[in-house]
């Protein structure tokens, strides 16, 4: 960087991010929509309840091949292009499943194309704060455009059955197809690629395309690492939203416990990611917040596979979403500093693969890891925690590159 460029932070960053968290937001209730009322959703389609799990299961196993696409679209034509048709996808998508009354294979469509969508947003969190942000706030923008993930979640739980049985199923589907629509068009007038003078003396002048980019992370130890850690985490989070129900009903508590739970799971990944966040751009640390948050998770964790309190299930739920949550932005961050010059939405969006991957692995393989005769699940919660266990041991080998005058 030479002394004539000048360096200047505006405040339409802030509108970028809010643009950027409004697409994550409905991207998220449209995932999470008929996952909230699957009942009334059967009768809808006339589907069985694999059909309707299909509606959800999709985003993850479309995001494992599109990814690669969005990292090359992203890295080779900038943030702005890349999420342009994430925007376009989600809003032209969102919109079609209007349309999908009684007829399942139009939503099915409409699901697999938002799938499409979410890699060019997701991949792009650290491009995003890379091109706008100062060094001091970059984390920070990371977490609260994760965060904005599990709002959209935790709206789309909420919100969607209050708006079926407040009015009815096509009311919803009208609503959020009309959100996306407006959101899409918004996003893609308003949203701008950067600047027109960096946030930040530390910006990469020269980045790797994106094929050279997987052959220097394939190289990256300390890479791989974080992608262990990445896989191991975020399929466990995936793991127990999903079974939140099959864990709590054992141990006698219905279904309102287990919103109840799950919400505060939510939530404490929300101040979690915020926390860890603001830390790790004051105090310019990555691996030790890491740690301390995965050491919160595994804990946790432990914690829950044991207990049968009410009280302590829901402070552990809280103290776990904090921990497994806080995780994720300071290690998409901490990926950026270990790769370098590789383009962030490379290594960025092989981390989210990597998540993606595990929970459709560990779904499926601990369905049925439960005790015999109560179906407690006991064993699955205390081999995940387990395995947050190795994940903390592996994170204390990772090296962090020394900061560069």
């Amino acid at each position: 960087m030479t002394s004539n460029t000048e360096i200047k932070v505006y405040g339409y960053r802030w509108i970028i991010l809010l643009l950027f968290m409004s697409l994550n937001i409905i991207i998220q209730m449209l995932w999470i929509s008929f996952a909230a009322v699957t009942s009334v959703a059967l009768v809808f389609y006339s589907v069985d309840e694999m059909g309707i799990y299909l509606l959800s299961m999709t985003f993850m196993v479309v995001y494992i091949p599109v990814t690669f696409l969005s990292a090359w679209i992203i890295d080779k034509y900038d943030f702005k292009k890349g999420t342009i048709v994430g925007a376009i996808l989600t809003g032209g998508f969102g919109f079609l499943r209007i349309f999908s009354t009684n007829n399942y294979p139009v939503v099915l469509i409409s699901q697999i194309g938002v799938a499409v969508a979410q890699p060019f947003i997701l991949n792009s969190i650290t491009k995003m704060s890379a091109n706008w942000f100062p060094e001091n706030e970059r984390t920070t923008a990371t977490g609260i455009s994760l965060i904005s993930v599990f709002i959209g979640t935790a709206l789309g739980l909420f919100a969607t059955p209050f708006i079926v049985n407040a009015v009815n199923f096509q009311a919803m589907l009208n609503t959020y197809g009309i959100i996306s629509l407006i959101i899409g068009i918004i996003y893609t007038i308003f949203i701008r690629n950067r600047p027109p003078t960096p946030p930040s003396e530390k910006i990469e002048t020269e980045k790797v395309f994106m094929l050279e980019g997987f052959k220097n992370l394939v190289k990256n130890i300390n890479f791989w690492i974080l992608a262990i850690i990445f896989f191991i985490g975020l399929g466990i989070f995936n793991t127990i939203l999903t079974y939140i129900e099959s864990i709590v009903q054992p141990r006698g508590f219905d279904i309102t416990f287990a919103g109840i739970l799950g919400g505060l799971i939510l939530l404490g990944g929300m101040v979690g990611a915020l926390v860890m966040s603001l830390l790790s751009d004051k105090y310019k640390k990555r691996k030790i917040l890491l740690l301390i948050s995965v050491i919160i998770a595994s804990v946790s964790l432990y914690g829950i596979a044991f207990a049968y309190s009410d009280i302590l299930l829901w402070i552990l739920g809280f103290t776990f979403g904090f921990g497994l949550v806080s995780a994720s932005p300071v290690g998409l961050e901490f990926a950026v500093d270990l790769t370098s010059p590789v383009p962030e939405a490379t290594s960025n969006g092989f981390l989210m693969m990597m998540g993606q991957i595990s929970g459709i692995i560990f779904i499926i393989s601990l369905e049925d890891f439960t005790m015999p005769i109560t179906n407690d699940y006991f064993p699955a919660l205390l081999l995940q925690a387990i395995l947050l266990t190795v994940s903390f041991v592996l994170l204390l080998f990772i090296k962090e590159k020394k900061a560069k005058d």
